[in-house]
């Protein structure tokens, strides 16, 4: 195998290790059976498995942004939001697991805490750029600062991944795609107004009275 794909298979291997066994439990030498290497192996691409959560939760988001945040299908820019706002109803459990794994050891180990943190804001700054260019594209309102839209969205998707672990009562998916819908709508521009009569350049003239004539 190259290196590359030595790389690959340990990132595949360590994201179902860590999702089974958690940090806590997940060992280097756990991920390396999984993957089909020696423990040497992993050290010779990463200081420990510290650095390869991160890895694996970079490359999992390189993946998600890949995936998800396509502007290139139906509706554009507002088309992927109202996909994506939609998706939050409905998330898989299991997306999340890596990510929230990955917090709960960061409160834990400062530096693991610090490189998670580096990871979460290159999501953000992605999402923020992607948003600026379709600001610039005029198909989203620029009265709005990307960075915020960003912080905003990315509060929505590790609040969703929580939400999900719970067995809460079902919301109406009508009713969360209305609202979805008007969320979205209010950061892409208004339609052109379209008049339906000439408008009016004269004075005014008051209306006939009954029996007189117009």
């Amino acid at each position: 195998m190259t290196a590359d794909e030595t790389r690959g298979r340990l990132l595949d291997a360590a994201v179902r290790v860590f999702e089974l066994k958690g940090y806590e439990g997940a060992t280097v030498s756990l991920i390396a059976k999984e993957a089909g290497v020696t423990t040497g192996a992993i050290y010779a691409h990463y200081s420990g498995k510290a650095e390869l959560l991160v890895d694996a939760i970079r490359m999992n988001g390189e993946r998600a942004t890949a995936s998800l945040f396509r502007t290139d299908g139906p509706g554009g820019t507002a088309g992927m939001l109202l996909a994506l706002g939609a998706r939050l109803l409905h998330r898989d459990p299991e997306e999340g697991t890596l990510l929230i794994e990955a917090l709960l050891a960061g409160r834990r180990d400062p530096g693991l805490a610090e490189v998670v943190t580096g990871a979460v804001a290159e999501r953000s700054e992605g999402i923020a750029a992607l948003l600026a260019e379709a600001q610039r594209a005029g198909e989203l309102t620029d009265d709005v600062s990307s960075a915020a839209a960003a912080r905003f969205m990315l509060m929505l998707g590790l609040g969703s991944m929580l939400v999900s672990e719970l067995d809460l009562p079902a919301v109406d998916l009508s009713d969360w795609n209305t609202f979805i819908d008007r969320l979205v709508g209010a950061f892409t521009p208004e339609p052109a107004h379209v008049q339906t009569a000439p408008t009016q350049t004269g004075p005014t003239q008051p209306a006939p009275r009954q029996g007189e004539p117009s």
